[in-house]
């Protein structure tokens, strides 16, 4: 027995969706499970960027004074360092600052 042309275009266009070119998808709204799943991650995510944080608070805090100077801040900026923005503080060159020769 052989299909009919009307029962297999039916089937064909039952499986496979055409649209127009440049036509856009609209993707259907988060679930309720997909947004607490982003949620959870997020909390996740901020949880061990704190936990390092307070990691290099303890280790930068372990150093002494002179591997602090090494690296370029004074015990009482380990914090705003550490905690604060990246551009907060900016180092340069002054003119002012000794300059000592390795003679």
């Amino acid at each position: 027995m052989t299909a009919s042309p009307m029962t297999t275009c039916m089937n064909s266009s039952a499986h496979t969706r055409t649209r127009p070119l440049g036509s856009t998808v609209l993707h259907d709204p988060p679930t309720l499970r997909a947004r607490a799943a982003a949620i959870a991650r997020r909390g996740w995510r901020a949880y061990w960027e704190r936990q390092a944080r307070r990691a290099t608070v303890l280790i930068l805090c372990s150093l002494d004074e002179r591997t602090l100077r090494d690296i370029g801040i004074s015990r009482s900026e380990i914090s705003s360092c550490v905690y604060g923005q990246g551009g907060d503080r900016l180092r340069r060159y002054h003119e002012s600052w000794p300059w000592r020769s390795r003679e």
